[in-house]
């Protein structure tokens, strides 16, 4: 099995409210998206096709024939659009949020009539370079990912072994100065949209959570010398991302958390999933 990704890009504005709220509520709701002037977005569309290769041509699937699906289904009905106004689906109905968990279904469905069956493996929408949702075909079930950046410092020493054995296995890691990072971490839940909002999460609930239980902890900090959580435990990026899932899963309730990724240096990241995974 053979999986290959397409990338796009569009330009398009759009607002998210709901008609019977008031301004209150819905910017409690949807945050600065709520702005009836509306606002906008670059867009990048990444469309995940999968197959056995075709025995003639050597591809999953004719990429000149799936850029003419992109540019006729998507580009057409999106780019430099107002979608709450000139979108087909989106101006019809005043009460389906343009949101980018709807728009990723809304592709999804644009798209699947006019490709083989199972062909379609994975629409994936960037409504910025922090934010973006992934939609796989399962009725209403969407991943959303929202990236985060905070810096700390660490040594890497584990109190089970010799001051030796500690110098042998982290190296320059051990150093008893300590050494630090940017990490990045991206937080991604998964739940079926709610009808009437178009989200999966509220578009406030992931931020204010990760500030009080990430930020608040560990940002700025020397994870050895001032969190509890490491007093004892060596901060490894696999027992950091660990900790970071045990901090956030129960705050962010009843949302599920399907994923963490912890990227300690550009050469490498760390995936969670949670004990149960």
């Amino acid at each position: 099995m053979f999986y290959l990704t397409r990338q796009i890009a569009f330009e398009a504005s759009h607002y998210s409210r709901i008609p019977e709220l008031s301004d209150a509520e819905n910017f409690a709701l949807f945050g600065a998206a709520a702005n009836p002037n509306s606002h906008g977005h670059n867009y990048v569309l990444e469309v995940m096709v999968k197959g056995d290769l075709d025995v003639d041509d050597g591809m999953v699937i004719n990429l000149t024939t799936l850029d003419a699906l992109l540019k006729s289904e998507v580009i057409a009905n999106y780019d430099h659009k107002h979608l709450n106004r000139q979108h087909p689906v989106f101006a019809k109905n005043p009460l389906l949020q343009p949101t980018c968990e709807n728009i990723t279904i809304e592709i999804w469905q644009r798209l699947v009539p006019s490709l083989p069956d199972g062909l379609l493996h994975r629409v994936r929408l960037y409504e910025s370079s922090t934010r973006f949702a992934d939609y796989y075909g399962e009725d209403l079930m969407v991943y959303l990912t929202k990236v985060y950046e905070f810096s700390a410092a660490h040594r890497l020493h584990s109190y089970a072994l010799s001051d030796e054995e500690n110098r042998d296995i982290f190296g320059k890691c051990n150093n008893p100065a300590g050494h630090g990072h940017n990490y990045i971490l991206e937080v991604t839940v998964k739940g079926d949209i709610d009808a009437k909002t178009g989200l999966v999460a509220g578009l406030n609930l992931l931020d204010e959570v990760v500030q009080k239980q990430v930020y608040a902890r560990f940002d700025y900090k020397h994870l050895n010398l001032d969190t509890p959580e490491f007093e004892k435990l060596n901060p490894t990026s696999e027992n950091f991302v660990k900790v970071l899932w045990d901090v956030l899963e129960p705050n962010l309730r009843p949302v599920v958390l399907h994923r963490l990724r912890l990227r300690e240096t550009p050469k490498n990241h760390f995936d969670y999933y949670g004990e149960s995974s």
